[in-house]
C-alpha cells in the first residue's frame, strides 16, 4: 500500500491494517525511525496514580488547596504536601 504524505505532514494508515493489529481510534503509538523506515509501536497508557491515591489528591486539594501569584510559593507548598500523599 502505498499513501501520500499531506500538507499537514500526515499519513492516514488504512483501515484494514489497523484492524489486523487490533487498533481503534483514540490508540496511542510510539513512533521510532531506523534511518530508513518509519516504525509505529501500540502502546497503552497507563495512569500514574491508582484509584486511591487520586482519591487522597482530591482531599487534599479541597482541604489545603490554595491560589499562588508566583510558581516559587506554589512548589514549596507541594513540597510540603507531598510527605501527606
Amino acid at each position: 500500500m502505498v499513501r501520500q504524505l499531506s500538507q499537514r505532514n500526515t499519513i492516514t494508515l488504512p483501515s484494514k491494517v489497523l484492524k489486523e493489529i487490533g487498533s481503534k481510534p483514540g490508540d496511542f503509538f510510539e513512533i521510532k525511525h531506523d534511518g530508513t523506515c518509519i516504525i509505529l509501536v501500540p502502546k497503552a497508557i497507563v495512569d500514574k496514580f491508582t484509584a486511591l491515591e487520586w482519591d487522597k489528591l482530591g482531599k487534599l486539594s479541597k482541604e489545603k488547596g490554595k491560589l499562588y501569584k508566583s510558581a516559587k510559593d506554589a512548589k514549596g507548598h507541594l513540597r510540603d504536601l507531598v510527605n501527606e500523599i
